[in-house]
């Protein structure tokens, strides 16, 4: 071969591998794409869920506040209503 059919050979080859990596680099950029898009679903998911947690637990705390309330005063009525008997039984 003479270097003019070298040369062109190489530049070709140059070009080629130019193009690959050009490639290859445009398809890692969108897979990292698709990776950011899918890691910022995860983070509105998680953050969705935490929310929904915390609601859910405020929720059981004012029931059980509520319950509570409620058993105390029941209680004191009772008590109450013991005393009287026992009043009256005097």
């Amino acid at each position: 071969m003479d270097q003019k059919t070298v040369f062109t050979q190489m530049q070709q080859f140059g070009t080629e591998w130019i193009k690959l990596v050009a490639e290859s680099t445009n398809r890692f950029t969108a897979a990292l794409a698709e990776v950011e898009k899918i890691e910022k679903q995860g983070v509105a998911q998680a953050v969705s869920a935490v929310d929904e947690a915390g609601r859910v637990a405020k929720e059981a705390i004012n029931a059980s506040e509520q319950m509570s309330a409620q058993w105390r005063k029941a209680v004191n009525e009772y008590a109450q209503r013991t005393l009287e008997l026992l009043n009256t039984k005097n």
